[in-house]
């Protein structure tokens, strides 16, 4: 009898052989102390690669058969996409696909298989990406506000030849009430308040903090009937800049 007769009746399996079951029960218990496991070659193999399939460690070799699965899924990346764009199905007696040649044999371990289950799993969430980007948002407070639909401010902006008396913006659809903060230039508020209109007037007690060249920021915010944030502006800048030897403007009495 050949050495090859020799192993193959070796491993041939036999009423007696453990069921899988039996060896998870074996390998989660790390006990070989079945009578049939200590005389049966092959459910000592079978335990063995079973131990190895739940094991994290790669086997040897391992690293390169995925990258050779990858490299080919990246290949064929444009049929996954576009199926319709492949040709037509090959007849029954082409040869045997690439999958199964690779897993048809048995001669692959079970860890090779469970690696290219895992990298065509994250292939397949590369591939179905949506590609458009998604839209950039700021955050005001504990609530978002997407940067393409901002509110548009009208006033003031820059350097201002005086002391400005109202601060002024467009509308924002579905809202109903504005949120107006004033600024100190370390963004430590002056005043704050809130109007239905699209324009809100000075007190003057605030325009008399408005020393000359001294920056200001302001913003708004648009809120709908819930008080629910829709938009906000981005944070406007305005400087007094003093002229003719005045050192602070004068308010109306």
């Amino acid at each position: 009898m050949s050495d090859r007769e020799v192993l193959k009746s070796a491993l041939a399996s036999t009423p007696d052989c453990l069921t899988l079951p039996q060896l998870e029960v074996l390998a989660a218990s790390q006990t070989q102390s079945n009578s049939h496991l200590l005389q049966c070659p092959r459910c000592q193999a079978e335990l063995a690669m079973l131990k190895s399939f739940e094991s994290s460690e790669p086997l040897p070799g391992e690293g390169a058969a995925v990258a050779w699965i990858s490299s080919h899924l990246e290949r064929q990346a444009d049929q996954i996409k576009n199926p319709s764009r492949q040709t037509k199905s090959r007849s029954a007696s082409a040869s045997p696909s690439w999958m199964a040649r690779l897993f048809g044999t048995g001669r692959m371990r079970y860890g090779v298989l469970g690696a290219a289950v895992a990298l065509m799993a994250i292939t397949s969430v590369i591939v179905l990406r949506p590609s458009k980007e998604p839209e950039l948002r700021a955050s005001l407070g504990n609530q978002s506000v997407y940067r393409s639909r901002q509110v548009q401010v009208v006033g003031p902006t820059g350097d201002l030849a005086e002391v400005p008396k109202t601060l002024d913006w467009q509308a924002f659809p579905g809202a109903k009430t504005y949120k107006v903060v004033v600024m100190e230039v370390d963004q430590s508020p002056l005043w704050t308040t809130e109007i239905s209109s699209t324009f809100v007037t000075i007190p003057d007690a605030v325009r008399g903090r408005i020393v000359a060249n001294k920056p200001i920021l302001w913003q708004v915010t648009a809120l709908d009937s819930a008080g629910t944030v829709l938009a906000s502006s981005s944070t406007q800048r305005f400087l007094f800049r003093e002229h003719h030897g005045e050192s602070n403007p004068v308010l109306p009495q």
